[in-house]
């Protein structure tokens, strides 16, 4: 087989300028991504009291979100284990989702189409009810929370003169 030298590049000028276009595209697209995704994440931020510009700061931005969804910041390095982060993850997004009033089925719709279940629920007509919707992640001095009294796992009714009825 003959090939011609003169087919070949004298120099690796042009394949360095090919490698810096597709470098260059790459940033660019990137910084859209985020940008829409900052935007996206922005109107959580402002209904949950928290500074926009927030959305659009990397590391930060998931720590935050985790404080509107109620759970300690460290769970933002729990959702970097490999397969464990998914459980990380979408329990996470359960409690952001509960904590403007969704249910179960938003956060399967926060897990399967963010691109379209988050800016309805930043531009959306919920109102941010606290963290996981009121529920609150305390620790109970014994290290359990307290135990029921006996019959059904019912905690006892009270009457309007005070008795408790059984």
């Amino acid at each position: 087989m003959n090939i011609p030298l003169s087919s070949y590049p004298s120099s690796g000028s042009e394949s360095a300028a090919a490698v810096g276009l597709v470098i260059l595209l790459m940033v660019i697209y990137f910084a859209v991504v985020f940008a829409i995704v900052g935007v996206f994440y922005m109107g959580i931020f402002t209904k949950a009291g928290r500074p926009a510009w927030a959305a659009f700061v990397p590391i930060y931005n998931g720590i935050k979100i985790l404080e509107i969804a109620g759970r300690p910041w460290y769970w933002f390095l729990l959702s970097l284990i490999p397969f464990a982060g998914i459980y990380f993850s979408i329990v996470a997004l359960n409690d952001l989702s509960k904590s403007f009033g969704k249910d179960a089925g938003y956060t399967v719709g926060l897990v399967l189409l963010p691109v379209i279940f988050v800016p309805m629920l930043s531009y959306g007509s919920a109102p941010y009810l606290g963290p996981a919707a009121g529920r609150q992640f305390v620790a109970y001095p014994q290290g359990y929370p307290p135990a029921y009294p006996q019959g059904y796992a019912q905690p006892p009714v009270q009457q309007p003169n005070g008795q408790q009825y059984s």
